[in-house]
């Protein structure tokens, strides 16, 4: 059982450290909120907000930083409500852990069965096993054999930043790009890197795609330099994007996150086990 409750106190620790970026989001955030409506057929923006009780409002189609600042606010608001209750169900889940341990029950078990040899009661090689999809992972696997090989269109967007080499000769922007690639290929999980797609006319480019079980595929975004503001509120764009694209996370988009250069290489193996190969 320690196996699970360490896994899901690193999902833990995953949605706490988003629910704590996403306090500091509003927390610096300008206060009141944007308003849109439609003026002669034309986009309108207003910022609507409160001073001494009088709500004031005003255009603001020109201000596209308090757009954007507004905008991550909303975005940031609604995250919370998901990643929340998220964060207290995985407590609740974590505190209500009866630790499993074989020994214990045999030692609990009356005369007549103590007198049995151990084997008649479990495998104890069974046991042992990590159990997470460990059963049917290679048949998951198995099932994009040819996806990977597959023509498609990557990114060239500023080819000469990829300038990381993987084991497999894939060129990648970073070294934790390159990182959680390597722990792909270790899976054999097929993965694009830097696949190019259009979803309702709307432009995207994903670290990471794969084939989901039902055809449908999913993506992977990791979100490092956070601590950097123009990448951070860049990367804010992107995930609109995909939000108008159909791509959310909860669904077909798993979302990872350092700061500082850091990666969390414990973290990513979680999210291969929980998150990437159960949607094979």
């Amino acid at each position: 059982m320690a196996l699970y409750e360490s896994e899901l106190q690193r999902i833990l620790k995953y949605y706490s450290d988003i629910v704590q970026l996403y306090k500091q989001t509003i927390n610096k955030a300008p206060q009141g909120s944007l308003v849109w409506q439609s003026n002669r057929g034309k986009d309108q923006f207003l910022h609507l907000y409160s001073v001494n009780g009088q709500r004031i409002r005003h255009g603001i189609n020109g201000d596209i930083p308090l757009q954007r600042a507004l905008a991550q606010k909303e975005f940031a608001r609604k995250a919370l409500k998901i990643l929340e209750p998220n964060v207290e169900s995985l407590r609740r889940a974590i505190d209500g852990i009866v630790p499993f341990d074989p020994n214990e029950i045999l030692e609990s078990m009356t005369k007549g069965y103590a007198r049995l040899p151990e084997e008649y009661f479990f495998d104890r090689d069974l046991l042992s096993i990590d159990l997470h999809l460990e059963g049917e992972k290679d048949a998951r696997i198995r099932r994009h054999q040819g996806w990977e090989d597959e023509e498609f269109h990557q990114s060239n967007y500023h080819d000469e930043y990829k300038t990381i080499k993987t084991s497999r000769g894939e060129m990648v922007r970073s070294k934790s790009e390159a990182l959680i690639l390597e722990r792909l290929y270790s899976e054999k999980i097929k993965v694009h890197y830097e696949h190019v797609r259009y979803i309702n006319d709307i432009k995207i480019v994903p670290d990471f795609t794969f084939e989901g079980r039902d055809g449908r595929p999913f993506f992977w975004e990791h979100v490092g330099m956070l601590d950097n503001y123009k990448y951070a509120r860049d990367n804010y764009d992107k995930l609109r994007r995909y939000y108008h694209a159909g791509i959310v996370p909860g669904d077909n988009l798993i979302l990872s996150f350092e700061r500082h250069g850091d990666i969390d290489m414990e973290m990513i193996d979680a999210i291969i086990r929980c998150e990437v190969l159960p949607r094979l």
